[in-house]
């Protein structure tokens, strides 16, 4: 039979001061039944997120297909290691920041922060993505073994201290979705190209700001203070317009000089093709976060959306016969 203990009060820190909750401070009750647990550690590892690995896919795919149909077990080796590394990152990055999770809205929802998950859970969970992620790092080529352990090292770096601060936290994203196609290039020995890893730098470096105006705007629709994402104090609304601006600039020149590069050097003109879609998609999720409100969740939007789910399918498509045919 489930029972429900009485609310957390342990008192926890926030920018070096201690926080005592208040005995009618919204908490979460918590649960001992094992598949409210279950379903608790699923959530702390974050699975709605994995669909952000896809990068690892992509990038072989962009630059050579064949390479993919060659070596099948080492990408999904390779995707496999990333998922595991990213759901450690969520699980530490949950505990450093349970205390400002529990101030927050949606976030005190969180299997940590609603003292759902506690200590022992989240290391055991913790250790088990470790161990799947080294598990999967010695099958992995030397190169991509070592794309993966500068993505983990970056975003431990990012969960202690880099998120704080403002455009250095969204470079940091951005460098992690570059590591990810990076690695798949590495696992399938598909060759890198320079112009198109500066595109997904940049595509990247657009969605991260489009989270941080969805996040900015609506704390400031709420009235609250930036204290659950300190670095939000380094932006403003117009700042991010202008900046994502500059970045849907960036993206096109670079997908463009990719595409023109492939066509020269290969047989790959089919691939122009896909232009129109990648200018659609760019168009779309600008709409959306200007418009509609989006952008808080980037892949969730990218699955929700259905005129972007079919662009990207659409794109995909192009891409693929462009360079297979």
């Amino acid at each position: 039979m489930t029972t429900t203990p009485p609310p957390l009060l342990t008192p926890y820190r926030i920018g070096g001061q201690e926080h005592r909750p208040r005995r009618d401070e919204p908490v979460i009750a918590v649960t001992d039944a094992p598949r409210s647990r279950l379903r608790a550690g699923l959530a702390l590892l974050r699975p709605r997120q994995w669909v952000k690995n896809v990068f690892v896919l992509i990038a072989p795919l962009a630059v050579d297909p064949a390479a993919i149909t060659r070596h099948p077990w080492l990408l999904t080796v390779a995707l496999v290691a990333f998922i595991a590394a990213s759901s450690t990152v969520y699980v530490l990055n949950d505990w450093l920041d349970r205390g400002r999770d529990r101030l927050h809205a949606t976030k005190r929802h969180r299997p940590i922060a609603s003292g759902r998950i506690g200590p022992v859970g989240a290391l055991l969970l913790g250790s088990g993505c470790l161990a799947v992620l080294g598990a999967a790092a010695l099958v992995l080529p030397p190169a991509a073994r070592l794309a993966v352990a500068a993505y983990l090292v970056l975003n431990l770096l990012y969960c202690l201290a880099l998120k704080h601060h403002a455009l250095v936290d969204i470079s940091s994203v951005a460098l992690g979705f570059v590591l990810r196609a990076v690695a798949g290039c590495l696992a399938v020995d598909a060759p890198l190209s320079p112009t198109l890893i500066v595109c997904v730098y940049c595509v990247c470096l657009l969605l991260s700001l489009g989270k941080r105006r969805h996040e900015l705007v609506a704390v400031t629709r709420a009235g609250e203070a930036t204290a659950t994402r300190p670095a939000l104090a380094g932006y403003s609304v117009p700042l991010l317009d202008q900046l994502m601006a500059v970045l849907v600039a960036s993206t096109l020149i670079s997908y463009l000089l990719w595409l023109l590069e492939s066509v020269r050097h290969e047989s790959a003109a089919l691939a122009v093709l896909t232009l129109p879609f990648a200018v659609y998609a760019l168009a779309r999720y600008l709409q959306l976060v200007t418009v509609g409100r989006g952008g808080g969740e980037p892949g969730r939007d990218l699955l929700r959306d259905r005129p972007l789910l079919i662009t990207a399918a659409l794109w995909l498509l192009g891409l693929a016969a462009g360079r297979l045919f």
